[in-house]
C-alpha cells in the first residue's frame, strides 16, 4: 500500500492555508474597482469563502483520504466525473503558476529602487529567475515536506509581516497626506455596468480559493480528523483580514487608474517610501512581497502534485506518477512531471507578448478550469448530506437542518457560475479582445480534451 509521510500539524496547516490562498496579485486586481471593493470581498465571503469552508470541513470528515476532493466527487458521480474535476483543477494551478512565478520575479526588482524596473518587461529575466525559482521549489518539496514545508511556513509568516506593515504605513499615509483615492459615500457602491471592470470580480472570487487543497493531503496531517476544523475557520477569519488590510493599503497610496495587475503591491511600498521618506520601506516590503508569494507558489506547486500522484495510483493517468521516493516518501515523479510542464508554458507565455497581456490572458483561463471543479464539488456537497453517504459529519448544522446545506450549495454555485462567465470576458487591460477569445476558448478545450483521451486510454495503465 503507498503511503505518505505524515508531517502537517495544525499550524503547518493554518499556514499552509494562509500561504495556499493569499494572492498579492488578487489584491492588485480587486483595487481596480477602488473602494468598492471592500464591498465586493464581502460579497465573495459571504457566497463562496463561507460556503467552501463548511464543504471542505464536512466533505473531509464525510470521505477522507489520498485525493482530497477528487474522492468527494468519484464517490458521488463515478470515475469519469472524478478524474475530469481533479484534471481540470490541476490543469488550472499548471496553467497559473506561471503568473505567480511573474510576480516574484518581477515584485523582486523593487528591492533594488527603480534602477532595475527597466528589467520588467525583458524576456530573460522573467525567464531565468522564474525558471530557478520553480526549480528549487519542486527538488526540495521532492526531498520532503519537512523540508519543503519551511518555504509555505516562511511564506505565510512573511506575508503576515507585510500586511502589518502595510497596515502601520498605509495608515500613517491616510492620516498624513490624506488617501490616493477619493474616499466618499458614492465610491463604496460597485459600478455594474462597467465591463471593463466586471471581469476581476471573478477575480476576487478565485481569490478566496485553496481551503480545498489541503484536503488532498489529509493523509499526511497529524490526526487530521481533530485539527482540520480549527484549521479552516482560522485560516478563513486570517485570509478575510489580511484581504481587506491589502485593499486598503493600495488605495491609499497608488493613484486611481495606476495600481499594476502584477507588481501593484511592491509598486506600493516603492510609492510609500517615496511618499512617506522611510528608506527602509520600499526594499523590505517588496522581498517580503517576493517571499510571501513565493510561500504561494510552493504550497500550491505541492498540494497540486498529489493530484496526478492519486490518479496515478487509480491508474487513470500512467501509474508511474503514483510513485513515491523510496527514501524521502513523496510523490517525486509527480512533483517533477509538474515542474517540466510549467517550464514549458511559462516560456511559451513569455515569448513574443507583453508580459502583462500573457499574464491575463493565463490568469482568466486558470480561473475558468478551476472552478469547474468547484461546480462538481458543491454538487457532491449537497449530494452526499442528501444522500447521508460517507462517514459521519463533524458539523451539526447539516445533520440537524436539511435545507442548510441546499441553501449554502445554491450561494456558491450561483457565484461559481457568474465567475466563469466573468472570466472568459476579457478585461481593459487586454488589447486583442478577439484574440483572448480565440486563445482561451481553443486552449481550455485542447486541455480538457487532452483529459479525455487519457481518461479512454485507462485500460492501457491498468
Amino acid at each position: 500500500m503507498t503511503k505518505l509521510k505524515k508531517a502537517l500539524g495544525l499550524r503547518d496547516l493554518v499556514l499552509l492555508n494562509v500561504a495556499t490562498i493569499i494572492g498579492l496579485s488578487s489584491l492588485t486586481q480587486a483595487a481596480q474597482f477602488g473602494w468598492s471593493s471592500l464591498v465586493l470581498w464581502i460579497l465573495a465571503a459571504v457566497f463562496f469563502l463561507i460556503p467552501s469552508s463548511f464543504m471542505v470541513i464536512d466533505l473531509n470528515a464525510r470521505v477522507p483520504g489520498i485525493g482530497g476532493f477528487y474522492l468527494w466527487v468519484k464517490s458521488a458521480f463515478g470515475e469519469w466525473h472524478g478524474f475530469l474535476a481533479a484534471w481540470c483543477y490541476w490543469l488550472s494551478a499548471i496553467v497559473w503558476f506561471p503568473t505567480v512565478l511573474f510576480t516574484i520575479a518581477l515584485s523582486a526588482l523593487y528591492i533594488f529602487g527603480d534602477q532595475w524596473l527597466h528589467l520588467k518587461d525583458s524576456f530573460w529575466f522573467a525567464s531565468i529567475l522564474s525558471l530557478s525559482l520553480l526549480w528549487f521549489t519542486v527538488l526540495l518539496n521532492v526531498y520532503g515536506l519537512k523540508f519543503g514545508k519551511w518555504i509555505q511556513n516562511i511564506g505565510a509568516l512573511s506575508l503576515w509581516l507585510l500586511f502589518a506593515l502595510l497596515a502601520i504605513a498605509s495608515l500613517y499615509q491616510l492620516l498624513t497626506n490624506g488617501s490616493s483615492h477619493e474616499v466618499a459615500p458614492d465610491k463604496f457602491i460597485p459600478d455594474f455596468t462597467d465591463f471593463g471592470l466586471l471581469p476581476f470580480f471573478a477575480a476576487i472570487t478565485f481569490s478566496f480559493g485553496g481551503l480545498e487543497l489541503s484536503s488532498v493531503m489529509s493523509t499526511e496531517m497529524k490526526d487530521a480528523k481533530k485539527i482540520m476544523t480549527k484549521a479552516v475557520v482560522l485560516s478563513a477569519l486570517l485570509v478575510l483580514a489580511l484581504y481587506t488590510i491589502g485593499t486598503f493599503s493600495l488605495l491609499v497610496a497608488i493613484p486611481e487608474g495606476q495600481v499594476g495587475i502584477i507588481d501593484g503591491i511592491a509598486q506600493n511600498f516603492y510609492l510609500l517610501t517615496e511618499q512617506l521618506g522611510w528608506s527602509f520601506l520600499g526594499p523590505l516590503g517588496a522581498l517580503l512581497v517576493a517571499l510571501g508569494t513565493l510561500g504561494l507558489f510552493a504550497a500550491w506547486m505541492n498540494g497540486n502534485a498529489r493530484l496526478p500522484f492519486a490518479i496515478g495510483i487509480d491508474n487513470y493517468l500512467p501509474p508511474i506518477l503514483g510513485k513515491v521516493h523510496p527514501k524521502f516518501g513523496t510523490p517525486y515523479i509527480a512533483l517533477l512531471v509538474q515542474g517540466v510542464l510549467v517550464s514549458i508554458l511559462l516560456l511559451i507565455a513569455v515569448s513574443g507578448t507583453k508580459i502583462q497581456e500573457a499574464y491575463s490572458l493565463l490568469y482568466d483561463m486558470s480561473v475558468l478550469l478551476y472552478f469547474i471543479p468547484f461546480l462538481y464539488m458543491f454538487c457532491a456537497f449537497i449530494w452526499h448530506n442528501v444522500k447521508k453517504t460517507g462517514g459521519s459529519s463533524v458539523l451539526p448544522l447539516f445533520s440537524k437542518n436539511k435545507y442548510a446545506v441546499w441553501v449554502f450549495g445554491i450561494m456558491a454555485l450561483s457565484v461559481i457560475l457568474l465567475s466563469i462567465v466573468l472570466a472568459v470576458i476579457p478585461s481593459n487591460v487586454v488589447g486583442d479582445k478577439g484574440s483572448f477569445y480565440f486563445k482561451i476558448s481553443i486552449v481550455t478545450t485542447l486541455l480538457i480534451g487532452i483529459g479525455l483521451v487519457l481518461f479512454k486510454l485507462k485500460k492501457i495503465y491498468r
